[in-house]
């Protein structure tokens, strides 16, 4: 079996405490993780996608959080339901529960006329959450890269996903398409980060693969990206910040530079301990040379792998109203 470069090792211990980091190991050794997907509610609901499991034998477990949610028995794989109507014809969606996360976590209610930003969005699957979530709003989805931009049109498309608005492009171009700045009531961020939710002791390109150099780059970006949108977010709205990666880099500081740089952001928090399925510990107060603001530890969440879950990190902006 492979072996963690010798630096991420030393930072994941800098990171969880020791009895934390002894059980992220065990963690790294799994090759998979249950079948898990989203009910796409434009085109089904929970009875009908159930019911189709259970007439073909398919043994499940249902979540309260995410909702319309569903985990397979450890048993399953992914190809056994393919050949089932429900996914054939884009009535679920495949989604790990901890990338479902973020978008459920905005509070305002759907109604006609709200705008929402999604600034960095294939392939796709938190967009149509947002759509499903927000059928009346008017979802405007960022991609620069081609391959993916198709891919997500496709998968917005089998969705029924009406009210996305497709942009191939930059997030940093968006003042050539979006004229005000307080447009926007919801902006979602996940950003492109270093991707270390795929670490595991079996993924030898990842292992392989892994630079601090792709971190601290991620990092730049993610500043620019947050930049980009903070001015289109309407006072008194939510902006959500999310990766997909443990770097510390990649979360607590970006979050602490736009807190810093921005005197209207705040956080509000964000608690998963209820949930079984997810487990999170606390963000960090500092990390190397860098102090951290005492509210991102105190109100950001970082998820950890677990056997269903894999690792987010994730902070919810408010705009305030008044600084």
């Amino acid at each position: 079996m492979l072996e963690l470069p010798v630096l991420l090792q030393s930072r994941l211990k800098n990171i969880y405490p020791k009895s934390e980091y002894d059980t992220l190991k065990n963690v790294f050794s799994l090759k998979r993780r249950p079948v898990s997907f989203r009910v796409n509610t434009l085109k089904s609901n929970l009875e009908e996608v159930t019911d189709e499991l259970t007439q073909n034998g398919i043994e499940f477990t249902i979540l309260d959080f995410p909702k319309n949610t569903i985990i397979l028995d450890e048993k399953y794989i992914e190809s056994d339901i393919w050949k089932l109507n429900i996914y054939k014809f884009g009535k679920i969606y495949m989604q790990n529960i901890s990338s479902q996360i973020p978008a459920a976590y905005f509070s305002k209610e759907n109604y006609a006329g709200l705008k929402i930003l999604d600034a960095c969005a294939a392939p796709g699957g938190k967009t149509s959450q947002l759509s499903a979530m927000y059928s009346d709003a008017t979802i405007y989805a960022f991609e620069p890269q081609k391959v993916r931009f198709d891919k997500m049109k496709h998968n917005l498309k089998k969705l029924w996903c009406e009210n996305v608005e497709c942009i191939h492009d930059e997030i940093r171009n968006i003042d050539q398409y979006i004229w005000e700045d307080n447009y926007f009531d919801l902006v979602l961020v996940d950003a492109p980060c270093s991707s270390e939710w795929s670490l595991s002791l079996h993924n030898d390109k990842f292992i392989q693969s892994w630079d601090i150099s792709h971190i601290n780059k991620n990092y730049k970006r993610q500043k620019y990206i947050l930049s980009d949108v903070i001015p289109y977010l309407k006072d008194g709205w939510e902006l959500i910040y999310s990766t997909c990666t443990l770097a510390p880099e990649e979360n607590e500081a970006v979050v602490h530079f736009a807190l810093c740089n921005y005197s209207k952001l705040g956080l509000e928090s964000i608690d998963l301990s209820k949930n079984k399925y997810i487990k999170q510990v606390e963000s960090l107060k500092n990390f190397e040379n860098k102090i951290f603001k005492t509210e991102i530890s105190e109100k950001t969440i970082r998820v950890i792998p677990s056997e269903y879950s894999e690792w987010f990190y994730i902070a919810k902006f408010k705009k305030w109203v008044n600084s």
